[in-house]
């Protein structure tokens, strides 16, 4: 029985030589395999495992140079990229890591982001999410701190915050920047090609973490963005946002624009608005404060233009210096014109002086409204100046105008029917001021004087100066923007407002004028919408701004009085 059992037991578990034969010939062929391949891939054909190797930390990524500087023409920054730290997380690794349940180091986090810890946790409770923004702009010390805390799925890259030192003062003009890092509004918008920096694409050995550990090689060259130098003074801007914000909330206005011009080379010295925002702070942004209303907000200009189409009759001979006009109220087409400025009687000069409309409309009417629109179009009214800034209107002259009525050509005459912006005022002003010779606006620091081109009599411009003077130190009714030891020459504007059912008893308050009379140098805008306290009159309202704004530019340029305290304020016309 035993014999019988290991005879079994032997037939059982006994391999022939043949299966084992087989088994060793499978080991061997393996092995070969094996050993070949790994021959294969390490010495015959070894880009291979690079290529595998690359695959897990080879990466490429881009980095952007930051945008160019916005700077005025002294070279003072009102635009600068500050370098931050943009923050992002990983919430699946950060659940890996458990993360979520350190209350501490969630809290210590959210401070350091700048976010509630309830927040914060929201954003990284998803375990399915694999990338969530945090703070795209973390000051580099806090951006420290978070990197010292080592937290899993916590990555923090390179960014830039655009940062605008002056704040409100500059924000309509300059503008800012969207999410996406684009221009919008003002020169930031304008500009924003030439501004923008173009990203270069390096290939860089990075670990599990996304740290670099290698730069490898540019792939795509990029450039920084370009600086650009403003026209404007920053003195200036922060002495007219100054003066103009403060005559806006004593006057009780909804509104006011100022715009500074230096005539001879149509240089912006400063363009401001209020009221505005600050461009530093998105948490109270106001789009309605954004907009440059100096190139964006048409208005009738009322008797600020009566020097121009004074210009316009002289040059057709349909009026004398020594003509003398009713300037009594009289009717047209059943609406009665009269003036603020009651007089009976008065020169060409005195109208000017005393803003008569009656006069102006009088004049108007002698020769129609084609002289007139012709004249405006000459001096830039109711066009684009090209002062490079993106959204600048054309105001609307009417010129096409199939039909006048009698009362639109007298309204004519005192600046109502046509519709023009701050800066296309403060250009003719500044045409006037250079005898007829006009030059382009520009928003650029010029290095050279451009080309002007002659839009009227210089024989009659400088007549109008003088008229012009009188309106500011002659008993005028602009006599609040009289300057100490200037000769200045301007005019009031008190415009009412036009509605849905006709003019509303609202008015727009400008001033407009420029100095000094002997070799002018400045012109200068000041429009205040819809005062409702104290005084509603151009003269008083904007007239002082004028004053305040005009003196310092003055100053600062070192410009020398041209008024002796012997000079009287008597005018004389020569006729010729």
């Amino acid at each position: 029985m035993r014999e019988t059992l290991k005879s079994n037991e032997s037939e059982i578990y006994q391999i022939s030589a043949f299966r084992r034969g087989v088994v060793w010939l499978v080991l061997t062929a393996l092995c070969a395999f094996l050993v070949g391949r790994l021959l294969y891939l390490q010495v015959l054909e070894p880009e291979f495992l690079v290529q595998e190797g690359n695959l897990r930390i080879l990466r490429n990524y881009s980095f952007e140079p930051a945008r160019g500087l916005i700077t005025d023409r002294q070279g003072k920054i009102l635009a600068i990229s500050v370098p931050v730290k943009a923050v992002y997380a990983d919430p699946a690794r950060m659940h890996e890591a458990k993360v979520l349940h350190d209350e501490k180091l969630i809290r210590r986090m959210a401070a350091l982001l700048d976010l509630s810890a309830q927040e914060l946790f929201e954003r990284i409770q998803n375990p399915k999410r694999r990338y969530v923004k945090l703070n795209a702009y973390v000051p580099l010390d806090k951006a420290k701190e978070l990197a010292a805390l080592q937290v899993q799925g916590l990555f923090i890259n390179d960014n830039y915050r655009r940062y605008y030192p002056n704040g409100p003062v500059n924000a309509s003009l300059i503008g800012l920047l969207n999410a996406k890092g684009q221009g919008v509004y003002g020169v930031e918008q304008s500009f924003n090609s030439y501004l923008s920096a173009q990203p270069s694409t390096r290939a860089a050995h990075k670990d599990s973490q996304g740290h670099i550990i290698e730069n490898l090689a540019i792939l795509e060259q990029g450039k920084a963005g370009g600086n650009l130098m403003l026209s404007v003074d920053d003195r200036l801007q922060t002495i007219a946002y100054s003066a103009l914000a403060e005559a806006v909330e004593k006057f009780g206005a909804e509104s006011g624009t100022l715009v500074l011009l230096d005539i001879r080379s149509g240089e912006v010295l400063a363009m401001v608005s209020a009221p505005s925002f600050d461009p530093n702070d998105r948490s109270s942004f106001d789009s309605s404060r954004a907009r440059n209303r100096a190139i964006t907000d048409v208005l009738e200009p009322g008797s600020t233009v009566k020097p121009l189409v004074s210009l316009a009759a002289l040059e057709q001979q349909a009026v004398s210096w020594n003509e003398v006009f009713d300037t009594r109220p009289f009717k047209v087409d059943g609406k009665l014109i009269r003036d603020s400025h009651a007089m009976d009687h008065g020169t060409l000069a005195d109208i000017l002086k005393y803003s008569s409309n009656t006069g102006m409309a009088h004049l108007a009417l002698r020769i129609g409204p084609r002289p007139i629109l012709d004249l405006f179009t000459r001096f830039g009214l109711g066009q684009r100046t090209g002062s490079g800034l993106v959204g600048e209107v054309s105001g609307q002259l009417n010129a096409a105008r199939p039909f006048w009525s009698e009362i639109d050509k007298a309204t004519l005459g005192f600046g109502y029917g046509i519709m023009v912006t701050p800066l296309q005022l403060a250009s003719a002003y500044a045409t006037l001021a250079n005898y007829g010779n006009r030059v382009p606006v520009t928003i650029l620091r010029q290095h050279q004087l451009p080309k002007a081109r002659t839009c009227g009599s210089v024989t009659e411009i400088k007549r109008i100066h003088r008229v012009l003077e009188t309106v500011v130190s002659g008993g005028g009714t602009g006599s609040r923007a009289a300057i100490d030891r200037y000769r200045i020459a301007g005019k009031t504007g008190t415009a009412m407002l036009a509605g849905k059912g006709g003019y509303m008893h609202r008015y727009m308050s400008t001033f407009a004028g420029f100095a000094p009379l002997s070799q002018p140098r400045f012109a200068l805008v000041v429009t205040i919408r819809d005062p409702t306290k104290l005084s509603y009159y151009g003269g008083a309202v904007s007239g002082p701004v004028f004053k305040d704004v005009m003196t310092r530019a003055l100053q600062l340029y070192n410009v020398p009085p041209d008024k002796s305290a012997a000079d009287g304020a008597t005018l004389r016309i020569n006729a010729g």
